[in-house]
């Protein structure tokens, strides 16, 4: 039998009774019984007032008494339990502060693993916020260890929880060791044989991947390092066609994060030859996967990339040659056979012709009967066969399909170039 934990001995001082007076304790009182109650929407009111109740009992009180019986009689209603995550969040300042933070994981938890995904968000936000309090041994031994269960639990809602809380905090791992565990689980989870489960993951692949530059530096590129060894097999695994299309809807995301951290290594290696070397190595590699997507079969695939573009490629044009790739692929964009993804490509229009990147000039209409086969990727390895000339800006390459957009079938297309 639970104890409740407003019950208190008549010999146990307490130092609640200015608060009394304020009606601090009665209203305690009251939610909990609320919270023990039958009525949905009373558990609800009752659960967002944890904070109050945890300001009556006090911080020894609040973690000894109030947490354990919140994990213990946890609810099975989504509402009242997406309100109880929130709760946790908040109640910080009451169970001792930064020093004592780590209590409010086990509820929390417990929380992470609920099937409802709003749940699971506001768990993960609480949990969030919980983490950025903890001290760095706490972080580490308590909040990291969480993490890594809950990316090896057997319900793959767990797992859907370990792949933002991984990406997040990853910066905080001191441990060489620790940070290569939470990468190996994460390439786990981004193979999961779980689809949800690969979405999510493929959702926060970037985070992470960026969060791995930023802390590992120039050696994340070599041959052995995170990017190439890792993170980029992920990438093409995640982009194949065989994956479904809420996983694939990432890639144009993903390449975006690959394009920052190539130009992050860039700026901080003081060679720039050996730094532009790697990357021509990996730009090898990443941008047929990029160039693939306005070739995907999904339309909804075609659009992400087409609405993503103008990200592309400021995240691309301070790399040798990637724009060559890239104009290419936004022309046929352009041209999509749905007018959804043309609105989306020419709201991007004037975005990408912005980009200082000189480019190749387009290559001269094609004879009648001599169109170019085969896929979007092959068309961008074929790119050193377009004559070469003087190159010019983008918008110069671009203006040509502004005449032919004017005469777009669809209304939406000829409006998004106002």
């Amino acid at each position: 039998m639970k104890t409740d934990p407003m019950d208190t001995d008549e010999g146990d001082p307490q130092s609640v009774t200015a608060m009394d007076v304020d009606g601090v304790v009665t209203d305690a009182r009251q939610a909990i019984d609320m919270l023990r109650g039958d009525d949905v929407s009373g558990r609800v009111e009752a659960a967002n007032k944890l904070d109050g109740v945890a300001v009556a009992l006090g911080p020894e009180r609040t973690r000894e008494e109030l947490l354990p019986f919140l994990t213990e009689g946890i609810d099975d209603d989504d509402e009242v339990l997406a309100a109880i995550a929130s709760s946790l969040g908040r109640l910080l300042p009451h169970v001792g502060g930064p020093s004592h933070a780590y209590s409010l994981l086990p509820p929390l938890e417990l929380l992470l693993t609920v099937e409802e995904s709003s749940v699971r968000d506001c768990a993960s936000e609480s949990a969030r916020i919980v983490s950025d309090a903890l001290s760095d041994e706490d972080f580490r031994t308590r909040y990291a260890v969480m993490v890594s269960r809950l990316a090896g639990k057997e319900w793959f809602t767990a797992r859907i929880s370990a792949c933002g809380l991984i990406a997040a905090g990853y910066r905080r791992l001191g441990d060489d060791d620790q940070r290569k565990e939470h990468v190996r689980l994460y390439a786990e989870l981004c193979r999961d044989d779980a689809p949800m489960v690969r979405r999510v993951a493929s959702q926060h692949l970037g985070e992470l991947l960026l969060a791995v530059v930023e802390e590992g530096g120039a050696a994340t590129s070599g041959e052995d390092g995170p990017l190439q060894a890792t993170f980029l097999p992920l990438y093409e695994e995640l982009a194949a066609n065989s994956q479904p299309d809420s996983v694939r809807l990432q890639t144009t995301e993903n390449c975006i994060a690959f394009g920052k951290g190539m130009g992050i290594l860039i700026k901080k290696d003081g060679d720039s030859s050996g730094a532009n070397a790697e990357s021509e190595a990996l730009l090898g590699r990443i941008l047929p996967l990029i160039v693939a997507t306005i070739d995907d079969r999904s339309w909804r695939v075609r659009w992400t990339a087409a609405s993503k573009f103008a990200d592309v490629v400021g995240a691309f044009s301070d790399l040798p040659n990637a724009v060559d790739s890239l104009v290419p692929a936004f022309e046929k964009l352009l041209q999509d056979p749905e007018a959804e993804v043309r609105t989306a490509a020419t709201l991007n229009l004037s975005e990408v012709a912005k980009c200082k990147a000189m480019v190749r000039p387009a290559p001269p209409p094609r004879p009648p009967g001599s169109e170019e086969a085969g896929s979007a990727s092959e068309g961008a390895a074929s790119l050193a066969e377009e004559p070469g000339g003087p190159r010019v800006k983008v918008a110069e390459r671009l203006v040509k399909r502004v005449t032919t957009l004017t005469e777009d079938d669809s209304e939406n297309v000829r409006a998004a170039l106002a």
